[in-house]
C-alpha cells in the first residue's frame, strides 16, 4: 500500500487557521513562489510505482538531509541582513533504479526567499501543494523538479519519486529569530529535518550545533537495520508513535501537507 494510502488530507479534517479547503485565487507573485493556473480535478491513481525503499536508501534520505540541513544554515546565516532565506527548505527524494544499491538516492531541492508565507512551515508546504496539483492539472508535461525546486541532481528518465524531505532552523532548541540573535557563527544553529516515504517511513532528524556537540539524533517509525548507522555522534531509533501524532501536536500540519504534496507527485509522475 503506498504511504499516502494510510492518511486521507481531504477528508474529516479540521484545517489550521487561514487554510482554505480549496485552491484560492491568488495575485501573482508572492515572493517565494510562484502558481499556475488551476485545471480539472485528477483521474483515479493507477498502481504505484515498483519502488523498493531499503534500509540504506533511508540511511541515504537521513545523510542527505543532514548535509542539506547544514548548507541551508549556512545560506541563511550569511544572508540573513541581505536578501534574507526563509527558515525552511524542501526536498523532492527520487529512486534510481539503475543506480547501484548504495547510490540510488536522487534529489530536487527548493530554498526559499524570506516572506510571510513562507515563515510558517505548515502554510508554505500547503502552497507547495496547491502548486502541484493545480500543475499538473494545467500541464501532463509538470515537472516539479524543474517547476518547484531550484537544484536538481541528474538523473534519468527511469528515476522513480520515493518521497519528500523538509529542513527548518525552527528547532527544539529555539526558532530561527532566536538563533540569529544568540549563535555566533553559522557551526552554532541547529536544524531539524522531516522525511516522508513513499513505503510509509516517517523520519524526523534532529541537528545540533557545536554547543549540541554536532549530534545528529534520528527518530524512524519503521524498524530496520539502521541502528548501528553513521558516526558515534548520531544516534537512531526507532518511534512508531511518529505515525500517531495527534492533530493538536504542531507538528501535525508539517505531516499532513508534506504527505498531500507526496501523494500528488507520486500520482502526477507516473506514467499516463
Amino acid at each position: 500500500m503506498p504511504w499516502w494510502a494510510l492518511e486521507r488530507t481531504n477528508e474529516g479534517q479540521t484545517p489550521p487557521p487561514g487554510f482554505s479547503p480549496e485552491p484560492e485565487t491568488r495575485a501573482p507573485g508572492p515572493r517565494h513562489m510562484q502558481s499556475v493556473p488551476a485545471g480539472p480535478e485528477s483521474v483515479p491513481s493507477p498502481p504505484p510505482p515498483n519502488v523498493d525503499i531499503t534500509p540504506t536508501y533511508r540511511g541515504a534520505v537521513v545523510a542527505r538531509l543532514r548535509r542539506f540541513s547544514f548548507l541551508h544554515a549556512r545560506h541563511a546565516w550569511e544572508r540573513r541582513r541581505r536578501d534574507p532565506l526563509a527558515p525552511h527548505g524542501v526536498a523532492l527524494f527520487y529512486s534510481e533504479p539503475d543506480g547501484r544499491l548504495y547510490d540510488q538516492l536522487r534529489t530536487a531541492t527548493r530554498i526559499f526567499l524570506a516572506d510571510d508565507e513562507a515563515a510558517s512551515l505548515p502554510h508554505l508546504l500547503y502552497g507547495m501543494a496547491q502548486h502541484a496539483r493545480e500543475g499538473y492539472a494545467a500541464d501532463p508535461r509538470f515537472d516539479p523538479r524543474t517547476t518547484m525546486c531550484n537544484k536538481t541532481d541528474s538523473m534519468s528518465g527511469h528515476a522513480v519519486f520515493a518521497g519528500i524531505g523538509v529542513v527548518t532552523l525552527d528547532t527544539q532548541y529555539g526558532d530561527w529569530a532566536t538563533a540569529q540573535r544568540t549563535a555566533r557563527s553559522e557551526a552554532d544553529l541547529p536544524g531539524r529535518c522531516y522525511a516522508r516515504l513513499i513505503d510509509g517511513t516517517m523520519l524526523v532528524l534532529d541537528r545540533g550545533g557545536e554547543q549540541q556537540f554536532n549530534a545528529l539524533t534520528v527518530d524512524c517509525s519503521v524498524r530496520d537495520g539502521n541502528t548501528q548507522y553513521g558516526t558515534p555522534s548520531m544516534h537512531w531509533r526507532w518511534n512508531p508513535a511518529l505515525a500517531e501524532t495527534p492533530e493538536s501536536d504542531p507538528i501535525y500540519h508539517v505531516w499532513r501537507w508534506m504527505g498531500e504534496i507526496g501523494r500528488i507527485v507520486d500520482h502526477g509522475s507516473r506514467p499516463r
